[in-house]
């Protein structure tokens, strides 16, 4: 894999992890939850991002 694909990969994965809890957690009506594992995914992938952007 490229060095550039890679770093994409890395940074997303974060959110579809995040997105993947907030599926799980809608379906249980925790919306709480699904709010959190979202932003907790958002915010994580961004820091990655930004990380691997000073490299």
């Amino acid at each position: 894999m490229s060095q550039n694909k890679q770093s994409r990969m890395a940074a997303t994965f974060p959110l579809f992890v995040g997105a993947l809890v907030a599926a799980v957690a809608f379906s249980q009506d925790n919306r709480g939850g699904a709010v959190l594992g979202l932003v907790a995914g958002a915010v994580i992938s961004l820091i990655v991002s930004v990380r691997r952007r000073k490299r």
